[in-house]
């Protein structure tokens, strides 16, 4: 028997919003693919909320995840920070993720005299804010470290704004920052290689709905790509993207029904 590892995306994959609500069939597909003994982790480019925060609200919604079932880039910042050493950070992002920082054990500061910017999702995104980053880089020579790379991210009333990556990149094109960005998140070779400690299967499958974050990475590390139509982008944009992943399906169950026969051949 030849099992697949999975690396599953949660947003647009496994749930359907920023609230996180799941599909219909994604419990259903998730105890099977463990009844099947497909090893797996869910991997998420999350900035909006704590690894720990994020499983809680998945469990409320009928989602249960054990602890290293779930990867995000806030599961490893805390360890490049310091093997940085960064001390004091100004970030761009969601309060709660700011406390959750704190507990990391670094001091985040409300002004540009820092070591490096760290930028998240941040639903309150200001002016101030952009000001005191982009001073923060261009006067004290602070490195900027984008939580991940997310180039644009679907909102639930169906319209887009800029990922995180997207502002480090005009922060960085602002102060001619000549340093690379680092990817925290999926699909860096270092996030693949966290997600995929402890984990032995046949071939590695990135599944995700987003063809221009995840899969062309994935590609380009030799890891197999399933692109899904339940997310943010339809089939049509795969011609735009020039991009042919690996498998195709519109639904957890076209996938599982794929599983079931890959395992028994």
């Amino acid at each position: 028997m030849r099992l697949p590892v999975l690396l599953l995306d949660l947003d647009g994959v496994l749930v359907k919003d920023k609230a996180l609500n799941p599909f219909e069939d994604t419990v259903g597909f998730l105890q099977s693919i463990r009844t099947l003994g497909i090893p797996f982790r869910v991997v998420s480019n999350n900035s909006t909320r704590p690894p720990d925060k994020l499983l809680e609200e998945l469990g409320k919604k009928g989602v249960e995840l054990k602890k290293e079932e779930f990867i995000s880039p806030l599961s490893i910042l805390g360890d490049y920070l310091r093997a940085q050493g960064i001390k004091r950070v100004f970030f761009i992002g969601m309060p709660v993720v700011e406390e959750y920082i704190r507990t990391l054990g670094f001091e985040v500061a409300q002004d540009y005299m820092v070591d490096t910017v760290v930028i998240g999702q941040d639903r309150n995104l200001d002016f101030n804010k952009l000001k005191i980053a982009t001073s923060a880089v261009f006067l004290k020579g602070a490195k900027l470290i984008p939580i991940n790379l997310s180039r644009i991210v679907k909102d639930d009333d169906g319209l887009y704004f800029p990922g995180a990556g997207s502002i480090a990149m005009a922060i960085a094109h602002a102060c001619k920052y000549d340093k690379a960005l680092p990817n925290l998140g999926k699909p860096s070779e270092e996030f693949i290689r966290y997600a995929l400690e402890g984990l032995r299967g046949s071939e590695v499958y990135l599944v995700s709905d987003d063809i221009y974050t995840d899969l062309v990475g994935a590609k380009e590390l030799g890891i197999k790509t399933v692109f899904m139509t339940t997310g943010k982008y339809k089939k049509e944009e795969l011609s735009k993207a020039n991009f042919t992943p690996d498998l195709v399906f519109d639904s957890l169950s076209e996938l599982l029904d794929y599983l079931y026969k890959a395992v028994s051949s």
